[in-house]
């Protein structure tokens, strides 16, 4: 099953609920504590709004806990509004275009 974290309010640093809590969204993708498989390794992306009318994109099919650039980048971006995803594959195949 796929996991999720969005927000919409005043201006954070995204790695304020993606990277950075211990129960951030990355710590949940390597080992959630509530859920039928504990391990989300099938992809992942990220999508912000800041100070253009599209979306900030970033995603690719690996874990993103493995991922140096996911983190830099939640460390240095900050939006009103985002949302993150990791994905658990239920049998599809592992590709960009799912990596929502």
């Amino acid at each position: 099953m796929c996991r999720w974290a969005a927000y919409l309010g005043a201006p954070i640093f995204i790695e304020d609920l993606v990277t950075k809590p211990g129960h951030s969204l990355i710590v949940q993708s390597r080992a959630a504590e509530e859920c039928k498989t504990s391990i989300n390794a099938d992809g992942f992306g990220i999508a912000w709004y800041h100070a253009r009318p599209e979306p900030g994109l970033y995603r690719d099919v690996f874990p993103a806990w493995s991922d140096p650039n996911l983190k830099a980048l939640c460390a240095q971006v900050r939006s009103h509004a985002f949302i993150a995803h990791v994905r658990a594959s239920t049998g599809t195949a592992i590709s960009r275009n799912n990596c929502h």
